[in-house]
């Protein structure tokens, strides 16, 4: 067996892409990067990088909008970016979905996301949670921190100069109503008693949405309303306590749902549904299309590496189901 490197070339970025073939002939390339598979793949989970290390949590594993507690990943699992070993296991915690994990300096910390309290073959009881954990690596364990205002799920989150954003998502009840958040809240992480503290409202009702810092801004990106999926994106700047709208994502509305979002390098990028990795003009007047993607992914997670790379970790297709592969972008 040997390793084929295909390179989808635009005038901006280079797709790297590492899959196996047993194809005779083929000749040995030399491998740019090369990562092992998730243990399992699944969508809707959480996923940061701290350092060399690529953290993962929670996560769905079981067919599409088939939610019970066995599909529902409960792991914190860890993967070393230099030396691309193998998957380690961390710790556990509760089974989620729908949550954020993002990092501040050398922690993590894992917000909301909702649980499937039935098993399989029984009526779903999907409860949204307002957990919020922080985890030491050096240390190996968990820590509660201050709980969401409200439980949420299918929301994203975003760090910035110390603070977590939290933007978007729902709160789901069991049996009971469903409630769509308007509300958006932050907290100071550089506090001795860090609490959270409401946001301005936004004008909007959105989950399946990313979140991104961008410029001293955090961006709203895309997602779903009550109504359907959206491109829509929206800007908020805590310099002025506003929220103001941005370009939209190109596309139709399913272009901005369960997107993925991360600044690196002074640009901000977005990842969507068809595959394509976009980039706001430096005007920030419109997106562009950098390049195209072999795997078609949302509910991903989209990260920024070392070496102005962007990783691709996790979700789905709707024409293939979930991926375990690993997908590497070199950015101009």
């Amino acid at each position: 067996m040997t390793w084929r490197i295909v390179f989808c070339l635009t005038t901006a970025c280079a797709l790297v892409w590492l899959a196996a073939t047993a194809t005779a002939g083929d000749s040995q390339p030399k491998v740019v990067q090369m990562y092992p598979d998730l243990p399992r793949p699944v969508t809707s989970f959480g996923a940061a990088i701290v350092g060399q290390q690529l953290f993962l949590y929670g996560g769905h594993d079981g067919e599409p909008h088939n939610y019970y507690a066995e599909a529902q990943s409960g792991t914190l699992t860890q993967l070393d970016l230099q030396d691309g070993g193998q998957w380690k296991q961390l710790a556990t915690g509760p089974g989620l979905q729908g949550l954020a994990l993002v990092a501040d300096a050398d922690k993590l910390y894992r917000l909301g996301g909702f649980a499937a309290t039935n098993k399989k073959g029984e009526k779903q009881n999907l409860v949204s949670t307002d957990e919020v954990a922080k985890f030491d690596p050096q240390k190996g364990e968990w820590a509660a921190m201050p709980r969401l205002p409200e439980p949420r799920s299918s929301f994203d989150a975003a760090v910035m100069d110390h603070k977590i954003y939290v933007v978007g998502g729902w709160h789901l009840k069991g049996a009971e109503e469903t409630v769509w958040h308007q509300t958006a809240y932050v907290m100071d992480l550089s506090q001795g008693e860090p609490r959270w503290e409401p946001l301005p409202t936004p004008s909007f009702q959105r989950r399946a949405l990313s979140l991104a810092a961008h410029e001293g801004k955090i961006y709203a990106i895309g997602g779903m309303t009550s109504k359907g999926p959206t491109t829509r994106v929206d800007v908020y700047d805590p310099a002025t306590g506003r929220w103001s709208e941005a370009p939209a994502l190109p596309g139709d509305g399913m272009d901005g749902f369960g997107s993925s979002a991360f600044a690196t390098g002074g640009r901000l990028y977005a990842s969507t549904i068809n595959g394509e990795v976009l980039r706001l003009s430096t005007d920030r007047s419109a997106w562009e299309s950098i390049c195209t993607m072999e795997r078609e992914r949302f509910f991903h997670r989209m990260l920024p590496l070392e070496g102005n790379k962007l990783l691709f970790v996790g979700g789905a297709s709707m024409a293939i189901g979930k991926f375990a592969e690993i997908d590497v972008v070199q950015l101009p």
